[in-house]
This record gives C-alpha cells, sequence and structure tokens, in this order.
C-alpha cells in the first residue's frame, strides 16, 4: 500500500514538473580597454525549454557615495540603433534549451572619461507577432508549458565598464593614522580580484570589489595582515599591509 501511495506522488510531482528555461550570463562585469571597444557576451540556457530573452541597457553613474543614477539619454534612441555610446546586438535572443545565444556590445564615439553601463537579460512570456515573430498557435503552446505550474522568470543583469581613451593607472598604498589606504588617483578602474584577511593562522579570503577613479579602500591596523591583489588594466600585481 505504501508503494502504490508513493508512486500515486510520484505521478502526481511529474505532472506538475514543467519545463523551463534558466539563464547563465556569466560573469556579472565586462571590461572594453582603449584598444578594443567591442565584445561578445555568451548567455546560456541551462533550462529545459526555449528562453526568450529581452535585451536592455542604460548608462549610469556613481555618485560619492557609491549610489547608481540613470543617465538620461537625450536622443531616445533604441540599443540598435545609437550614434554615440554603447550599442547591443541583437535586441532579443532566442536560446534553445541547453544551448546558447551571443550578444555583440559596440561602444561608438570618444570616451574621454571611464563610462559605466547597466545591460539587463529578462527572459519573458512571447506573445503573437512581437519582437521574437511567434505565430499564435507557437506563442499558445509555449504559454500552455508553464500553465501546470508556477514558474519565476528571473532577470539577470551585468555593467560593461568601458575604460576611457588615454587611460592611465596611478594606485597610491599608504599609511593613515590608523588605517591602511589603497586610493585610485588614475582615470579608470582598478579591479581587486580578491584579497586576503589574516589574522595568525586564521585567514578569510573575500572576493571581487572594485575601486573607480577617485574611490580609496580602507584596511584597519587591527592586527590582521592584509594581501591585496590589485589589477591595473593588463598588469597585476599584490601588496601586503600588516596590521
Amino acid at each position: 500500500m505504501r508503494n502504490l501511495v508513493f508512486l500515486a506522488l510520484s505521478a502526481l510531482a511529474s505532472l506538475h514538473a514543467v519545463a523551463a528555461p534558466s539563464i547563465d550570463v556569466g560573469s556579472m562585469f565586462e571590461y572594453m580597454d582603449e584598444k578594443k571597444r567591442t565584445l561578445v557576451k555568451h548567455v546560456h540556457n541551462h533550462g529545459d525549454s526555449t528562453a526568450y530573452v529581452k535585451v536592455s541597457l542604460r548608462e549610469v553613474v556613481f555618485d560619492e557615495s557609491g549610489r547608481e543614477q540613470d543617465v538620461a539619454d537625450p536622443d531616445g534612441a533604441g540599443i540598435l540603433d545609437k550614434k554615440e555610446g554603447l550599442l547591443a546586438s541583437p535586441s532579443h535572443l532566442i536560446i534553445p534549451a541547453k544551448g546558447r545565444g551571443g550578444l555583440r556590445l559596440v561602444h561608438l564615439g570618444a570616451s574621454e572619461r571611464e563610462r559605466y553601463y547597466r545591460v539587463t537579460f529578462a527572459p519573458v512570456m512571447p506573445k503573437t507577432l512581437d519582437e521574437f515573430k511567434l505565430d499564435e498557435n507557437a506563442a499558445e503552446q509555449y504559454q500552455k508549458s508553464f500553465s501546470a505550474g508556477v514558474n519565476l522568470l528571473v532577470a539577470y543583469g551585468m555593467v560593461v565598464i568601458v575604460r576611457p581613451e588615454n587611460t592611465k593607472f596611478n594606485t597610491l598604498v599608504r599609511k593613515e593614522d590608523s588605517q591602511h589606504v589603497i586610493w585610485n588617483q588614475g582615470n579608470s578602474t582598478v579591479i581587486i580580484p580578491h584579497y586576503s584577511a589574516c589574522l595568525g593562522e586564521v585567514c578569510e579570503n573575500l572576493g571581487l570589489s572594485h575601486l573607480r577613479p577617485g574611490q580609496k579602500k580602507i584596511f584597519p591596523l587591527d592586527g590582521k595582515k592584509y594581501k591585496v591583489f590589485l589589477k591595473e588594466g593588463e598588469h597585476s600585481r599584490s601588496v601586503d599591509l600588516e596590521g
């Protein structure tokens, strides 16, 4: 009897197991240096059904506290027909199950200062004759595949950092009062891929962070030993800080 109940529950669960797309955009940060103004971003679909993905982008700036703010687009141009700034093509992706799609990003025009763009990949439920060009039957069948269960289509974003022309790195490391300071005095972002903080034999490894131009990162004199890895364009180095 218990086996029959188990089989019945398993059959019921299988009815509600609905195929769904599951996209993966990989790295959350991409970088364009002064010599290369194009890149291809690959988006993977690890799910069991086709992913219909809309792509949007917007330029952002950061205030002194690090809060992100949108930059108004005076031309109101779409992501395919900009004459200046970051252009993305195509504006939508159709990615088969277990497959991948590619997005080409191109930065147009001069860039005297470093610029930042947020790119969003949003899986959507396609409608008849929208930009995905599905006919009524195909759109209806795709929507029905989701009707048997609750599915959440999650959007993912990444940031593209476009380095300025005549990129200059000038990273100052010094001791001030009761702290160590790493200060980006250059005109482009310094990447800290990771760093470690050790107290005796116990070490903690901390992940990715960025120092935008003018930003400082503080390490207190707290008895710990810090090993900080810095990536300045194509060049990498490490600094040791002792509390």
